[in-house]
């Protein structure tokens, strides 16, 4: 009877059943509830893996969308979000897209970012892969917004090339100069002469035929910027060094060391400011950068209030819609 409820029952087991009866567990009118000290305790002792299982699914989710971002198959077209003057559509490999002096459009690089073109531009999109993507700047202005490893995007421009180290920037170009202005991260431009890293916040441009300008920052006065194109242009007036020096704040030290490394006229006087304006590590010297210390200048711009060129996750509001930020 006990394994098969379709035998004939034992009184023996009736008996007994007939005792615990009144002790039948009833859930509806006799709910279970267990005293408030033991669901506490349950509950403290839950939350710990709870909180490791959000952040396991947190990291794989991050993980996973990571990587889809970073991922896109050679040689796809990119997404013409909108045009001015024509309807969206796709930029192929191997494809100009030409706009007149009032067009603009909005494009999308891969999954990583996006690109403003504009200013009569002409650009073509060479090769795409993964974090990969080449492109040529003949002429015009584009506004680029990345979030990935440095080197994903590079533009050939007519004078030289502009390497995008995972940041946001503006770039104008024409047959004899591209200029840079830096919003976030950090950007190189080289060209067949020399290269230089440009930080956000600051400017540079490149030449035919010169090494690419030192960079500049944008709240710098008018009179540091000329001096200091007047110097990077030859000139060997006492004066322009004075009213460069004379103009340098604590910022500007970066450009200052820059100038010692091109190998500027005033190198002596440019050290010397520049250790007023922030000084070098202990076992560096002015002196000594000025006379041609590589190893100690490096040392000397490492400690200045920067961030690392490739440090391109830090800036992970770049991967942030427009909206979001108030970005404009």
């Amino acid at each position: 009877y006990l394994w098969d409820p379709a035998a004939p029952p034992a009184a023996d087991v009736e008996a007994v059943e007939r005792l615990v009866a009144p002790m039948r567990f009833e859930p509806d009118s006799r709910p279970l509830s267990l005293p408030a000290s033991v669901s506490a305790k349950r509950a403290r002792r839950r939350w710990p893996y709870g909180l490791a299982a959000a952040a396991t699914i947190v990291v794989a989710t991050g993980w996973s969308l990571a990587e889809w971002r970073l991922s896109w198959p050679a040689g796809r077209a990119w997404t013409i979000e909108t045009r001015s003057s024509a309807e969206a559509g796709l930029l192929p490999v191997g494809s100009a897209l030409v706009l007149a002096r009032s067009e603009v459009a909005r494009i999308n690089i891969a999954r990583i970012g996006t690109m403003e073109v504009g200013g009569e531009a002409r650009v073509t999109l060479q090769s795409t892969q993964g974090t990969r993507h080449r492109l040529n700047l003949d002429r015009g202005t584009v506004r680029v917004r990345t979030w990935a490893p440095p080197g994903s995007v590079v533009f050939r421009t007519p004078v030289g090339e502009v390497i995008d180290l995972g940041c946001e920037f503006d770039l104008t170009a024409d047959a004899d100069r591209s200029i840079v202005d830096v919003r976030s991260g950090w950007v190189q431009i080289e060209n067949n002469v020399d290269e230089t890293l440009i930080p956000a916040g600051a400017s540079s441009e490149m030449r035919v035929g010169r090494p690419p300008g030192v960079p500049v920052f944008q709240d710098a006065t008018r009179a540091f910027a000329a001096g200091v194109r007047a110097l990077e242009g030859g000139s060997v007036d006492p004066a322009a060094v004075r009213a460069t020096l004379a103009e340098a704040r604590a910022r500007d030290v970066y450009t200052l060391l820059l100038l010692i490394e091109r190998g500027s006229i005033g190198a002596d006087a440019m050290a010397a400011r520049a250790a007023e304006l922030w000084p070098p590590p202990r076992d560096v010297t002015a002196n000594g950068v000025a006379r041609g210390d590589r190893d100690g200048l490096w040392r000397w711009r490492d400690t200045l209030p920067l961030p690392p060129p490739k440090g391109w996750l830090r800036n992970w509001r770049d991967a942030l819609p427009d909206w979001l930020v108030g970005r404009r």
